[in-house]
Parts: C-alpha cells; structure tokens; sequence
C-alpha cells in the first residue's frame, strides 16, 4: 500500500468465511476493493453473513462462485493475491503469475510440509519436481523447494520474482513474494537464486551450487571425504528483504498482534541480516563430532559471530567457513 500512488486491488480466490477479506478491508487503509471467490455456495453464504456482521461497505466486495483459477483469470489485474489452500499452492501458480499486476504481491501458504521436508520424497518430486533432504534443517529446504517452484512457473512467462517475506511456523510454511517484468532480469534471479544445495551427514558440511553449474557436481565431501548428499532444484537466494522485515516488525506499533507474532518478526529481523543456505543445531554438532558436551545457545552465538534462526530453537546461522565452525566448536569443548 505505501508504494502504491492510488488504491490496491485486493483477491481472495479462496475466502471461506470471508475473514481475511473482512480483516484486509477494516485495517489495511488505501483498499480500493477486494475481490472474494469460493467454489462452494455454502461458504459464501457464510461469507456472505460475515460481511453483514462486520458492516462491510458493499462497494468494497465483489463476490464470485467459480474455481479458484477462473476466478483469477476472469478478474485480473491484482496487488494483492492470497493463497491458503488446505495442503499444496501449485494448482493455483499458474493463475496467479498470469493476474498479478506488476510490482504486485502474491502470499502462499503450503501445509503439505511433510513432502516438502523428505517425509514423502517421491511426492514432493512429482509435486515439486525438487529432492527434500533429511538433515537439521529441513524445514528450511522445504521452503526453498516451495520457492523454487513458485519461481519456475513466474519465470516461464518471462516474470522475475523477489521474495519479501517467509517463514516456517508448526504446520505450515508461509511465501510472500514481489513479481516484476522482463526476461533480462528473469536470467539474472535464475542465475543467481536456483540451484543445488550440497550436504554432508558425517561432518555437516554444506554448499550450494547455481543450477547452471550443475555439470561442474562433485559428490566428494571437501572436508572429510565423505560422499555428498545433494537436494533440488531448490532457491538458493534470499528468503528475505532486509528492509521489508524492518518495516513489518515497525508496523506491529500500528496494529495489534499477538507477542508471538512480535517475537517470530524480532528472531526474523535478525536472522534476515545473515541470509545463509542452512543453520546448524547445537545437537546435530554434539551428534557428528560426538562432543562430551554441548556449549549453550548464547556461547555459541558469541563465539561463532552467529544469530539465531525461527526455525529451530537450537539452531544458529553463521557466516564463517564450515572448517572454522568445526574448530571452533571442537576448542570451547576442550577437544
């Protein structure tokens, strides 16, 4: 809203009960309309009820009783498109790249976590066309197959994307990400922010390899000899802007949001500063180099200049090379 020089256009293609619709209308200001769509007639009655409870401008809705993706296609052009769907977003990416205006904002949640974290791996390659990996950050990588695959189907028609805002939260994982135009660019983010992460289970080495340098794959652990495991096609890019967060975690002053909500933005906000592929947990290390003990969160943030991560509460991102972080966690156990 505070990029934009007049109105947003708002959709909800799978509104239920209408209530994130009815919540956008009454506390997000400069909304020009949003446009409310279910499959199912019960719903918009409901819907429907709700608005009238809410004393909804009618000006304000449009409602529509279609499939999702007709709804999108027979409506464009949006600023906004929410996707929450009850298990996987891909049956919707498609109609969204095609009805999101440009320089507009599409959020996905996807609550099928378990292919997209290696509990169903031949799901997630049929659904996600991306190998999950079992290791201490899974989470993570299930996100960033999610990105991938928003990104691929963006990127056929020629539609770059920047990802705002994400996060892993119990049950679900959570997207939000920019579109904006031109095949140029489309190149460049393919370049930089699709690829291959690389991992070892025997000493937690990992790295990530740019999608166009795959014929260049070597399996061999550099640091212990071991042979690599790998996951993807997968986002190697950020998974947020920076500034973006700051102005999110500002906006809690503005609108009330529970403590949880406040503490997710703060971990977040600082995690956001150090945008690494991976973590690492202070009982993975203790498991791979069989440590005596495990120094605590707060040593090991010090004394490997690491911030903590939202999505493990032992976990930790560091910038220093993988052999240094070995080292040093090997030295304050006295090894």
């Amino acid at each position: 809203v505070k990029e934009k020089d007049r109105p947003i256009k708002v959709a909800d293609p799978l509104t239920a009960s209408a209530i994130r619709a009815i919540r956008i209308i009454k506390e997000v200001p400069n909304v020009e309309k949003v446009f409310i769509n279910d499959l199912s007639e019960r719903a918009l009655n409901f819907a429907k009820r709700n608005l009238e409870l809410n004393q909804i401008d009618p000006s304000k809705v449009e409602i529509y009783n279609e499939t999702a993706e007709i709804f999108l296609l027979k409506t464009k052009y949006y600023d906004y498109i929410d996707i929450d769907p009850f298990g996987s977003p891909v049956d919707f990416l498609d109609a969204v790249a095609k009805s999101l205006a440009h320089r507009g904002v599409a959020g996905f949640t996807a609550t099928d976590t378990a292919p997209l974290s290696a509990t169903y791996p031949r799901t997630c390659l049929r659904r996600y066309f991306a190998k999950p990996i079992e290791n201490e950050f899974y989470h993570e990588v299930g996100l960033r197959i999610l990105i991938k695959k928003i990104a691929e189907v963006f990127f056929q028609y020629d539609i770059p994307i920047e990802v705002l805002f994400s996060y892993s939260y119990k049950h679900h994982f959570r997207v939000f990400v920019k579109r904006y135009r031109g095949a140029k660019r489309t190149d460049e983010v393919l370049k930089t922010s699709v690829g291959y992460l690389l991992y070892c289970h025997k000493c937690l080495y990992r790295s990530t390899l740019p999608f166009t340098d795959f014929r260049s794959l070597d399996l061999k652990c550099p640091v212990c000899g071991h042979t690599l495991d790998w996951a993807g096609p997968l986002w190697i890019g950020n998974l947020w802007n920076p500034s973006y967060v700051e102005g999110m975690l500002e906006e809690t002053a503005n609108v009330p949001v529970s403590e949880e909500t406040k503490n997710l933005l703060k971990v977040i906000s600082k995690e956001s500063k150090l945008q690494t592929v991976g973590f690492y947990t202070s009982s993975a290390l203790g498991k791979a180099f069989k440590l005596p003990s495990l120094p605590s969160k707060r040593e090991l943030l010090k004394e490997l200049e690491a911030v903590p991560t939202h999505f493990s509460g032992e976990g930790f991102r560091t910038a220093l090379p993988h052999g240094e972080v070995i080292e040093r966690v090997k030295k304050m156990v006295g090894l």
